[in-house]
């Protein structure tokens, strides 16, 4: 008969109530100056620059920076929002494709992690 493994399901919601803080307030950051910079952006506009579209492709850029990293933060969050709920179901810690247990190194490196590392290898890359 197969033993049934104990993992210490408090600490890691701990970690991931943690990390879904973290997440929250960076997003919440990175909103406020993206909404604050765009207010000084329109009124800096009408200035005369010695290089007209110098400042404009700057911060397009930063806006796509500021994008892809909200983006990234948000797809952040879910995952820990997904782990949170399947502590609540019970269900932490097992692979959502073979089902087995995820090992416990994983979870300690990747708290919010959903499958085992088999499983992600045959997915491939991210």
């Amino acid at each position: 008969m197969a033993r049934k493994r104990k993992l210490d399901i408090a600490k890691y919601k701990r970690i991931l109530e943690q990390q879904r803080a973290e997440l929250q307030e960076q997003l919440k950051r990175l909103e406020e100056q993206t909404t604050g910079r765009g207010r000084f952006d329109a009124s800096i506009a009408t200035e005369d620059f010695d290089e007209p579209g110098g400042d404009a492709a700057a911060e397009t850029l930063e806006r796509s920076l500021a994008m892809a990293t909200s983006e990234n933060l948000r797809e952040m969050l879910d995952l820990v929002n997904g782990a949170l709920a399947k502590i609540e179901k019970g269900t932490y810690g097992v692979c959502d494709a073979c089902g087995k247990d995820i090992p416990k190194k994983r979870l300690d490196a990747l708290p919010y992690a959903t499958m085992c590392l088999s499983c992600r290898a045959r997915l491939g890359p991210r």
